[in-house]
Formats: C-alpha cells, structure tokens, sequence
C-alpha cells in the first residue's frame, strides 16, 4: 500500500522534480568542474597527486631509486604516456584533456546502460559523473580514478555482451589492464573478469600483459624485482597505515579507530573472499548487479580517501535499472529508487561537510556510510535471489 501510495505521488510529482534535480546538478557540475579543472591546470599548488606520480615516472624510468613507492612497477609504466614525456605544466594540460575525456565517456556509457527513457531522465544520469563532490577532488588533485573507472567498466561490459572471440578478449583485456594502474580499485573487478564467459583467456592475456609491463618497468631500476616489490607493499602498507586514521568509509580506518589495524590485511583478504564467492554464485546475473556490489567493496576493503568516493556512482546505475524495471506484477522496485534518492543526496552534498566541526562531520559520515552500506546489502540480496529464482520456477525481478 504504501509502495503504491509513493508511486502515484511520483507520477504527480516526479516531472518537475526531476527538473529541479537537473537545475541543481547542472549547477553544481558548473561549479565542480569550473573549480577542479581550474586548480589542476592554473593552480601553482594544484595536481598534488599529479605531481607526485610525474616526479616518481620520471625518476623510474631514469634508474634512480624512489625514496617512496606507493604503486607497484607495472602502475608506472601504464602511467608514462600520461605523465612520463613532458614537463610538468605540459603534462597537466594533457592529464586535464584526458580527464574531461573520460567524464564524457562516464557520461555516454551510463545514459546507454542506465536505461532512462526520458529527456530528464537522461540528463540526471548523464550529470551524476559530473556533479559528485568526489569528481572536483579527483580533478583538483589530478588523480586516477575518472580514467580508469569507464575503461573498466566498459572491458567488463564487453566481456559480458559479447561472445567469446580473440577480438572481445585483447580490448576487454587491454581495457582492464589499463585499470589496473590502481590496483586498491580495480582488484575487487577481477572477479568480473575471471568469472566471465570464457573468462581464462581475458584473465590470462591481462596477466601475462601485466606481467610484461612490469618486467619492462624493472629493466630500468638497479634493485631486483624483489627488492623492488618488497619495497611497494612495505611503503603501501605503511602510507596506508599513516593516513587511514583521516579517511573513512573503508574497514582500515574502522580497525585504526579502535586500535586494531593489525588486522587490516586479515580483513581486506577476507572481504576479497566473500566478493569472490558471491561473484561466482552469481556471476550469470545482470552484470550491474555484479559491478555495484565490486564497486562498493572496492570503496570499502581498503584504505580510500574522499576522492574515491566516485565509486559509488556505480552501484547507483545498478539502482537506476532497478527502479526502471518492472516486477512481474508491473510496478518499479520502490525501495531501489529510494535507496538512489539517499545515495544521491549523499554524494551531491558539499564536500566539506566532512570537514565539518564535530559532531557535525561524525554524523555525515555515518550516515554517508549507513546508505553505502545498505546498498551493498540490498543489491547482494538482488543478486542472490535473481540467481535462486530460476530453480524456484519464479520470473527474475
């Protein structure tokens, strides 16, 4: 009853809401973007991050030794045609370019996958990449995420829609590949990619692919392949370790905030584990399902920053589909359109409420974290119970 009560007052309410939305994220995309590629491309103390990988590329690949090394070898030589050739102002312009290529590639791929139907329909998906608090902090400090997230999920997609042949499998494989610059975000996907149809042949050409750029990237340091991945995972950990007591949302800053971060690498394995074993059970279900609940997992099995908070636009197509399918009885799924209502208010909001004096900022992120967490529990429990309908002579929602 109240389900049916909350759908006829949409159908009054919901066309000039959906216009009031897009006039408020068309405004914040104007101010975000505006802002993130100004301090990228003019700021003097802008691309903080850009700045960092440009001087650890260039280091690399003249042979000396980095004081720090936070990103495995592979992950620098994905990174130097973006950063490694030219100087530092010419490779911002470059890093900015490629940016805005990437939210508009973000931006087509959720208008055509998200299943809108009208005007502001598609013009509220097409806004999400663009007006989120995170993407401003992804510019700003000239960090990875916006290009690898659409190459991920378009080689993912790929290896889904299509049928298995050498040609799906070198672009998805190359698509993935490149995505595994980050390897906090892309590993909880690989699931996607070993569970796929066929899904040997994509995972071997990325490992092998993997593991030649990461022979290349060594052939230009003097220390060995050991000493040199000794060195990532040993500064990763700590760099992680220092800084995960300022971020949240994620189970290392849970266990630091009740001093128990020896168990940070326990926990993250064991969060890998239990994505693996729900990916495979239902790795023949809608493949948004699968990317929305790897993408909330990546959010939350390691240490992240703010800016990583991109992720979550993912489960929110996964949302978006939901609530514009219809159950066998006829109506959309209420309760994943108001999961999308709270999801959104969660990322549209100022960014610096999470800096906000205490308590203020503490009841944020709860409750910022309390959504996350429900859409991850409700699109797992999606998935399962499309999987189990099938053997119980049920139509999948």
């Amino acid at each position: 009853m109240r389900g049916g009560r909350l759908l006829a007052w949409w159908g009054a309410a919901g066309p000039l809401l959906l216009r009031l939305l897009v006039l408020a994220m068309a405004v914040a995309a104007a101010q975000r973007l505006a802002d993130g590629f100004h301090e990228l491309v003019w700021q003097p103390r802008g691309a903080i991050d850009l700045g960092l990988r440009h001087k650890e590329v260039r280091l690399w690949f003249s042979g000396q030794p980095l004081s720090l090394a936070v990103y495995p070898p592979a992950s620098y030589t994905i990174l130097w045609p973006l950063v490694g050739w030219l100087p530092f102002t010419a490779a911002r312009w470059l890093w900015a370019a490629a940016t805005a290529a990437a939210l508009a590639w973000l931006a087509w791929l959720f208008v055509r996958e998200s299943g809108a139907e009208t005007r502001a329909e598609r013009l509220v998906v097409a806004l999400l990449p663009l007006a989120m608090y995170p993407t401003r902090a992804v510019i700003v400090n000239g960090q990875i995420l916006l290009h690898l997230l659409p190459a991920l999920l378009t080689g993912l997609l790929l290896l889904d829609r299509s049928r298995p042949r050498w040609g799906r499998d070198l672009a998805a494989g190359g698509l993935v590949l490149f995505a595994l610059v980050k390897l906090t975000v892309a590993v909880p996907f690989l699931w996607a990619l070993i569970f796929a149809r066929r899904g040997w042949r994509p995972t071997l050409i990325v490992g092998l692919a993997y593991l030649g750029l990461t022979v290349l990237a060594v052939a230009f340091q003097p220390a060995g392949p050991v000493a040199l991945f000794h060195q990532w995972v040993t500064d990763a950990v700590r760099d992680a370790a220092r800084a995960a007591g300022g971020a949240h949302a994620n189970l290392h800053s849970w266990l630091t905030s009740v001093g128990l971060e020896t168990l940070d690498a326990p926990a993250s394995l064991l969060a890998l584990a239990a994505l693996g074993w729900w990916m495979y059970r239902c790795r023949r279900e809608d493949p948004w399902l699968r990317l929305g609940v790897a993408a909330l997992v990546a959010r939350f099995w390691t240490f992240h920053y703010r800016y990583d908070d991109v992720l979550i636009v993912v489960p929110m197509i996964a949302l978006f589909r939901l609530a514009k399918n219809r159950s066998p009885r006829g109506a959309p799924d209420v309760t994943a359109g108001a999961l999308l209502a709270v999801t959104l208010a969660t990322v549209l909001a100022p960014a610096r409420l999470l800096f906000a004096p205490w308590p203020w900022s503490a009841l944020f992120e709860a409750g910022q974290t309390a959504a996350w967490l429900g859409v991850l529990a409700f699109l797992a429990r999606r998935g399962w119970r499309a999987r189990l309908a099938p053997a119980a002579g049920a139509r999948p929602a």
